[in-house]
């Protein structure tokens, strides 16, 4: 064998052969194949021969133990996990990830092997964010329970008609996903404000009650059986008339004493 000729043998390619090559500064060009850096390592034709073979039977075998890609997402089949109870992934958001998975090109080994790493990753940290969320609600209860004693009971029914009064259902729902419920600071303040609501639909009631009752519609009223008369007594009638009075008089009207309303003075 001549060494010479092995030693030169790149040199005998033509130089209309081409291939690309990618130089220091990140940009690709085509240069003669006699003079590309992937040829030198390689002592001979035959050499560089026989590793060419060689790679494009790999490059064949892997291709055909490869899976087929996935023409649609329906396609990934997602392996069973033994998850939390009460965990249950979204339908929604699987058939997302499935979507992007094939937009990406992935291969079905490599959405099985993320799902198998991201799912439990993901149960793991909503248990803890659960078992934080319970902490916390455990920690101003005891709070609560420290400020009032027996009467924490109280303060939080006091708490929860407040909010009822001035939101309804949607505001507890709002202190309930927010956790702003489970504050005891919350639930104090709501529970001080509470007899000032109450206090004032019992005014607001009273008005309405009142509203068009002038002097002789009262003295009208108070001749009315329902009022005077115990045996036809009506309370709510009762109630209306003495609060028309005290409407009239503020201050000054006493209520009923007896069989008919009495005004002081």
């Amino acid at each position: 064998m001549d060494m010479r000729n092995d030693a030169d043998w790149r040199s005998t390619l033509p130089e209309e052969w081409l291939a690309p090559w990618r130089g220091d500064d990140g940009r690709e060009r085509e240069i003669p194949l006699r003079e590309h850096p992937g040829l030198a390592k390689y002592r001979s034709k035959d050499e560089a021969v026989k590793a060419l073979v060689h790679a494009q039977r790999l490059l064949g075998r892997r291709e055909a133990e490869a899976p087929a890609q996935p023409r649609g997402p329906e396609d990934y089949e997602l392996p069973d996990l033994l998850l939390d109870e009460d965990f249950e992934p979204d339908q929604g958001v699987l058939d997302a990830y499935k979507a992007k998975a094939l937009e990406l090109a992935l291969s079905p080994d490599q959405v099985r092997g993320l799902y198998e790493w991201f799912v439990p990753l993901n149960v793991a940290a909503v248990r803890a964010s659960r078992d934080k969320s319970r902490k916390a609600r455990e920690a101003e209860l005891g709070r609560l329970r420290r400020n009032h004693g027996p009467e924490a009971s109280r303060v939080l029914e006091s708490a929860r008609r407040a909010a009822m009064s001035l939101g309804g259902e949607e505001l507890l729902e709002i202190l309930e996903s927010t956790g702003a419920g489970d504050s005891s600071v919350v639930a104090e303040a709501l529970a001080r404000v509470a007899p000032l609501l109450l206090e004032g639909r019992m005014r607001d009631s009273g008005a309405r009650e009142t509203d068009g009752l002038n002097l002789d519609r009262l003295r009208e009223m108070i001749r009315d059986p329902r009022y005077f008369d115990p045996s036809s007594r009506d309370p709510a009638f009762v109630r209306q008339v003495d609060e028309g009075f005290r409407h009239l008089y503020p201050g000054q009207y006493g209520g009923t004493s007896g069989s008919a309303g009495s005004r002081k003075g």
